[in-house]
Formats: structure tokens, sequence, C-alpha cells
């Protein structure tokens, strides 16, 4: 038994070892993947049509405008507290200040005052009692009360106090310190402020596992003086991936047990006039407030579906505010967002769809998403999408792949390539499912390119060991392919042979054959081999020169090809003592034209047999479709023909291809068909009619046993040989009924002795050749064709419609049971006609007694 290659046993460890990688990455979710991975969702993040800005939400900024005209940052809180007044004042449903106080305002002013003003009350109450003018004591009164006002304008936190509860709707910032605490020092107490602002209703699955809440510790909050008269604070921590691309939000927060909503959500759900006890969590799942939804990942956040890049909302600035060039109805009943733009005050991000972006803009984005409800996600069953993919990526390179060659590797892996990618990038692009596609991409292309490499690398060693085969091995494989008829391939390894003496006899002899199987080219190619070694070797010169003049201005038709207008093949001069051969028979002479080609005299050397041998050399215009019928016609004859041995049937001995000449080697004959024996002139006695013709129905109940239908039965078709004996030749057109090659619709044969079947186009069998013998019949006894048209088309129409004419009326001496067998057999019915060859021997063998 032959050893199985190495290679592809080791193609299959190498690919097994790939895949178990890349597979053990995607579980464990390794960070060189995953980064690879946000790559390609990036990518088809930036290929999701924009949407637009909601008309719901509007982003009020402290731009560098408002810097440069307000003053530098921080600004007295005075001024948030005007502009919160401002926009309370235009009734919109809610507030969003993304500005964190987390100290009281350092003023130093209102300490002086605060200090002058002790001061003076402490020296009043001492010298009142002393104060004996009502005058004097009403002077100081109203002194410390214009104290009391110089300290209640310059007091910012009391101003700010006041505003954010006048306007109810303003939600408030805080941060968490991502993680988990180390201690319980930590992890910070709960103040009454937290307490109200905490997510209650949590799904717990009993006999599950939960899914972990992202977890934070020591909460920064805004000091509780505004956090009391808030409509609610939410947390503002934006968390990248590993990559430092943010593409996700977290609703929620886990801190001591507790659920504390993201700043996005607290604006959302007062907008929809909802608290925080409508607001369900089932982590994993889906978080859940009145009629919205938003769909939690693996890791509960919600991934941004960005409206497109920075920038794409509307920024108002905070100065236009104030300096009302805002028209109030910008703000009614929308989500205002007010933040930092400022250059050196914002903090600047990279999402998916561009870099440089706010994070005040991010929680916009957020906010779409959830009023809208429209988010970006992975489907529940996308894991296991992502994991049979990859299981059948690995198949592929582990199994197929090392089975491939090249060419066929690269292109089923460009398909499968495909069939990840498209409907992937379809899904991202116009539903928002995100589906992993980096990991079988990567799984299939460097298993591609490493197995491909290994191939090439071991490819190119061992061709170069082949190179380096000794010189009589070449030799002996050259002249083995010439001896097998293989010219190229001798010739290939004769060229890897110096070119000596012992190679020149050889190179010499190889361009003999060339010639002789009329490849003129290669002939001189392999001459012009031998003269870069010796120019004067024998003859090659004037070989050279006879034999491009052949192919450059000669016309020469090897058998089977075109002819010459006087209607002879035409033999080269200068080449005549060069016996031309196809395949290992030689061509004698010329014997006639049959329907597809060229018949010749050959001659088998081997066995010295006379052979008859039919061609066809198809012309270079026919096309390649029409050109590959044509052959599978030609050799379907050699097919169905080489099967049979009955001694009324011509045996076919071989059949073959040649360069481009297709050939058939058969018995020769000789005698003359029975077309002139069908003349009024000629006609036979009409027991030798039916001698002759119930040898001809014994052959084709044989071959029709055999499942082969002739489908041309004809006078031209059957040989009398000089002996005696009768043969059927020219199965050209037959077909092996079992194998079904000819279809319904196909129409073979000579019109006249068509059934009708045949002419209608209709699968046909046995029964089809007993009509045509019919026919035949009927010809040779009367001299007549049965059906006889002006036209085929009245012709075909006579053979499937018309009975036939009685022959007595032309030949009256015919016997009445060659009547009865001539009806029968042209029966148009097959069912009502001979069922097989036989049944005619019988017929025709009981009414030879009756005939004179």
């Amino acid at each position: 038994m032959k050893k199985k290659p190495s290679f592809i046993s080791s193609d299959l460890i190498i690919g097994l070892i790939i895949s178990l990688v890349v597979i053990i990455g995607f579980l464990v979710q390794l960070s060189f993947f995953e980064s690879l991975e946000y790559k390609f969702y990036d990518f088809r993040a930036k290929l999701r049509k924009s949407k637009g800005p909601s008309n719901k939400i509007v982003v009020v900024t402290i731009d560098d405008q408002s810097i440069a005209n307000i003053g530098r940052w921080p600004w007295p809180r005075a001024y948030i507290a005007e502009l919160i007044d401002k926009i309370s004042s235009a009734n919109p449903k809610v507030i969003g200040l993304n500005i964190l106080f987390t100290e009281q305002d350092r003023n130093a002013g209102l300490d002086e005052i605060r200090r002058l003003k002790a001061d003076f009350a402490s020296l009043l109450f001492k010298t009142q009692s002393k104060l004996k003018s009502t005058k004097d004591r009403e002077l100081l009164s109203s002194f410390l009360q214009n104290i009391n006002i110089a300290e209640a304008s310059i007091d910012n936190d009391t101003i700010l106090y006041e505003s954010i509860a006048d306007s109810k709707i303003v939600v408030l910032p805080m941060f968490f310190t991502l993680g988990k605490p180390l201690s319980e020092d930590q992890a910070g107490e709960e103040t009454p402020v937290l307490s109200t602002n905490t997510i209650t209703s949590v799904v717990k699955e009993s006999g599950k596992t939960p899914i972990p809440v992202l977890e934070g510790f020591m909460p920064v909050t805004p000091l509780d003086l505004f956090s009391e008269v808030s409509a609610g604070i939410g947390h503002s921590n934006l968390v990248s991936d590993s990559d430092g691309v943010i593409r996700r939000m977290s609703p929620v927060i886990k801190c001591n047990n507790k659920y504390y909503p993201s700043f996005a959500l607290q604006l959302v759900s007062l907008y929809l006039g909802l608290n925080l006890d409508k607001v369900n969590l089932n982590p994993g799942k889906e978080l859940s407030f009145g009629n919205a939804k938003i769909p939690l990942s693996s890791n509960n956040s919600m991934l941004i579906d960005f409206s497109g890049p920075t920038q794409t909302y509307q920024y108002n600035s905070v100065y236009d505010v104030l300096a009302e060039k805002i028209p109030p109805e910008v703000f009614k009943d929308k989500i205002i967002l007010v933040g930092y733009m400022a250059t050196g005050l914002t903090d600047l991000n990279v999402v998916p769809v561009g870099q440089n972006f706010p994070s005040t803009e991010i929680i916009a984005n957020s906010i779409q998403n959830i009023l809208e409800q429209k988010f970006i996600m992975q489907p529940s069953w996308s894991f296991t999408v992502e994991l049979v993919t990859l299981i059948i990526c690995a198949l592929f390179i582990t199994i197929l792949l090392p089975k491939m060659k090249a060419k066929w590797g690269a292109i089923f892996t460009a398909i499968l390539l495909i069939v990840v990618l498209v409907p992937s990038v379809y899904l991202f692009i116009y539903n928002g499912l995100w589906i992993k596609i980096f990991y079988p991409m990567f799984l299939l292309l460097f298993g591609y390119i490493v197995i491909t490499s290994k191939r090439f690398l071991l490819t190119e060693k061992r061709k170069e060991l082949v190179e380096a085969e000794s010189i009589e091995t070449n030799k002996m494989l050259g002249l083995s392919f010439q001896g097998q008829g293989m010219l190229d391939l001798a010739f290939e390894k004769f060229r890897k042979c110096p070119v000596d003496d012992a190679v020149k006899d050889l190179l010499y002899n190889l361009g003999l054959d060339f010639e002789r199987k009329r490849q003129f080219n290669k002939a001189v190619s392999v001459y012009e081999h031998i003269k870069t070694a010796d120019q004067k070797f024998k003859d090659i010169e004037e070989r050279i020169k006879t034999l491009k003049a052949a192919s450059e201005g000669m016309v020469v038709n090897a058998p089977g090809g075109k002819r010459s207008k006087g209607g002879d093949t035409v033999i080269m001069e200068g080449l005549a003592n060069q016996v031309p051969t196809l395949g290992r028979y030689e061509i004698i002479k010329e014997l006639g034209h049959g329907a597809m080609g060229t018949v010749y005299l050959g001659k088998d050397p081997k066995i010295n047999r006379m052979v008859a041998i039919k061609t066809v050399r198809f012309d270079d215009d026919i096309p390649e479709n029409e050109m590959k019928a044509v052959k599978e016609r030609f050799f379907r004859e050699a097919e169905s023909a080489g099967n049979l041995s009955h001694p009324n049937i011509i045996r076919i001995f071989d059949a073959g291809e040649d360069y481009d000449v297709s050939y058939i080697a058969m018995e020769l004959l000789e005698g003359e068909d029975l077309k002139n024996y069908c003349e009024k002139v000629n006609l036979f006695p009409i027991k030798e009619v039916v001698n002759i013709l119930t040898r001809v129905a014994d052959g084709l109940d044989y071959a029709h046993k055999l499942g082969v239908v002739h489908r041309d039965i004809k006078p031209a078709n059957i040989m009398l040989l000089k002996d005696g004996s009768v043969r059927i030749t020219d199965f050209g057109i037959a077909r092996v009924m079992a194998s079904s090659k000819t279809q319904t619709g196909t129409v073979l044969g000579t019109p006249s002795y068509m059934s009708p079947e045949q002419v209608a186009g209709k699968k046909v069998d046995g029964r089809a050749d007993l009509f045509s013998f019919g026919v035949m019949l009927f010809e040779m006894l009367s001299g007549e064709k049965p059906f006889n048209g002006d036209s085929i088309a009245t012709l075909i129409y006579q053979i499937a419609n018309e009975k036939h004419p009685d022959i007595k009326s032309i030949r009256p001496e015919i016997p009445d049971c060659l009547v009865t067998v001539i009806d029968k057999a042209l029966q148009k019915d097959p069912n009502n006609r001979y069922q097989n060859g036989k049944e005619i021997v019988d017929d025709l063998t009981a009414c030879m007694s009756q005939i004179q």
C-alpha cells in the first residue's frame, strides 16, 4: 500500500492547533483578539446609516464663547443658577446639569461679610442697651439688614440651591470609583441622598449565579444642599473597552449591594414621568421602565448606537442662553443637557465613529437610544452562532483545506470569508445586531496562510530534489514517457539532461515522433534544443527549415482534417518519408468519408493487423460547449459499440484522441452496403432479402438486450461482405439506455427511416430500431420508401400520422407473411409494434418456407 503523504497529517495537526488557540481565545476573550474584534465593530459602526440627532434633546454647552464673554472657569455659581432659571422658564421636561458640585463655594468676600456681620451683631448686642435714641437703634438695625442683603447677594451656593429647588426638574451627576473596594472603609456610607436614588426592583433568578453588574465604591456626590432639592442624581461614569474606546454605557452601577442609575437613565425616566420605583432590572437581559426597555449585554452594559460624528447635536452656548439669544421654544418639553465643551474643560473620548468626542455628547447619544428604543445589541443566540461558525471554519482548515489544491483552497476560503462577513455586516448595519466576526475570519485567513505557506515551502524543497535527480533517471523516465506516447513529458525529462551524443539521439528520435503526430512546432523546439549543443547534428537544419515552412505557409491535413479543393488529402512534400500515425496506428490510405469524418486504412504495427480508422478533427471555430458535445457523441459510438460482440455487428478495437484528432479503430470490412440494392433495377430476390435482414434483426436483438439502441438503421449502415456475411455498422448515434445520455427532445437519425417517437423528439428504445428495420424491409422489397414527402416537414408528418402504402400494390408477388411483418413493424404506437428483434427473426424464419 502507498503511504499517505505526511504533509496532510502535519497540516491537520497545524490546523487543529490554530483552531484550538482561536477557539480558546474566543471563549476566554483574550484582549488581543477582542481588540481586533472591536476594530471590526468600529468599521461596521461607521457604515451604519446616521439617523441624525433627536429633536427631543437640546445640548447647552459651556464653550469657548461663553468663557470669553463671562470669564474664566469656574464661574460664580450664580451664573449656573441664572442659567437654570432661564431654561426653566421655557418649561422643559427635565434639565441634566452635568456639572459636579462636590464642595462649597469658596468666596472670600462672603466669608468677610459673615465675619463682619458676626462682629457687628456682637457689638450691637453690647451697645443696644446704651443707645437711648430710637433713631440710633433703627439705624444700626438697618445696617445689619443691609449686611444680610449683601451676604445673600454673593452667597452663590444658596442662589444655586434656590434655583434647583424652584425648578424641581434638575438632575445632577455623581461619580464612582470603579471596581470592588479593598476594605469596608473604602466602600463608603450610604447617605439619605443615595438611598432615594436607587433601583429597588431587581430580578433574582433562584438556582442561578447572578450575572455581575459593574461595581463601584466611594461615591462622589453633589453637595447635600443641592442633592436634596434635585429631581434625582445619576452616575456619569463612562467605561471604555480594553482598547480605550467607549462603545457602551452602564445603565446601573452596584455599590454596597444597591443599584444606582446612570445620569442618562435618570433623565429619560423623569422625561417619561416615571420614578425609579418603576424601573425593573433583570441582570444580563434587560432594564425596563414603562414601555421602554434597554437590552443588556452579558456584562450588563448598553451598546451605544451613535447618531453620527462629534457635533451631530447642535450646541447652544450658555452665553447665548443668558443673553436670551435663543428662543424659549427651543427648550419647551425637551431634555436639556448642560455640560462642558470649552477647551481644557471637557474630557475628550474615542468612540467608534470618531475621536475627540465630548462626554456630554456621549450621554446625549445614550439618551436618544433609550428614547427611540434603537440599540446595538448582541442577541441571545449570538454566542451559539459565533461558536458554531468557529467550529465550521476549524473543520475546514483542519480537514478540508489540507486536501485541496492551492487554487481551490483560496476559492473556498474566500467563499467562507464572504459567508461569514456579509451576513454579519448586514445584520449590524441594518438591524443593529452584533455578531463577532473577527475570530472566524482570523482563523480562516491565518490558517490558510500558514498551511499554504508550509505546503509551498515543502513543494519548493521537493522541486529542488526533483531537479537534482540523476541524468540516467531522467533518461529512463523520458524513454518511458515516449514509449507511452506522452511526448511532452518525455521532452521535459530530456531537457534536464546535458545534451551529449546519447541525448542528441534521444532528442532526434523524439522530434521524429512529434513529426509523425503532426506537432511540427514542438518538433522544431526539440531540434532547436539540439542546436544549442550541436548545430550540425544530422539533418536538423533542413528539418527545422522544412517544418517552419509547413507550419507557417502550407496547408497540411492530418487524418480527419479539412480537405483540399480537389477532394484529396494533401501530403506535405519533404515529409513524405514519415509515415503519419494516429496513436499507435500507422495511416496507409484514405478509404472514404462517413457522416462524421474521414475513414482511413490503418495498421496496428504491434500485431500487424489492418484496421479501419474513423476520424474526426474538429474545426477551431466550433464553440467550446459544442466541441465538448460533439466529442462526447463521437466517443459514445465507441462506448456503445465496443461492448458488442456479435457476428452481424462490426467490431470496435480501440478509441482515442491523438493531439486534436479523435479516432475509432474498427474491423476492416471488404464488401458494400445495401444502399445500391434498394433501387428497383438492383433489387435482391425476395428470399435473399429475407435471409439478409433476418441476420440484421438477430444482431439488433443482441444489441437491444445489452441496452444499446442504434437509432440510425438504414441500408447504408448494413454491410454485405464478400463472403456473404452481414454487418451492422456506424453506431455513431447509438446510446446506452441505462445511462440516459440523450435526453428527451433530441432528434438523431436519418429522417426517412425514423420512427414516430424519434421525429417527435421523445425518448426511444429498441422498438425505434425495429420501425426503421420495417422501413428498410419495405424499401429492399419494393425499391421505394414507405414515406416520401416533398419536404422534411411533410415527411415527418407522414411518419407520425399516415399509414404506409400496401406493398402489394407495388410488388404483388410479395407473400402475405412479409406483408404482416411489415405492417407490424411499421405500427405508429411502439406498444403495437414488435417488442424485440427475436420476434421478427421468428416471423421471417417462418416466412422463408412460403417464399418461392
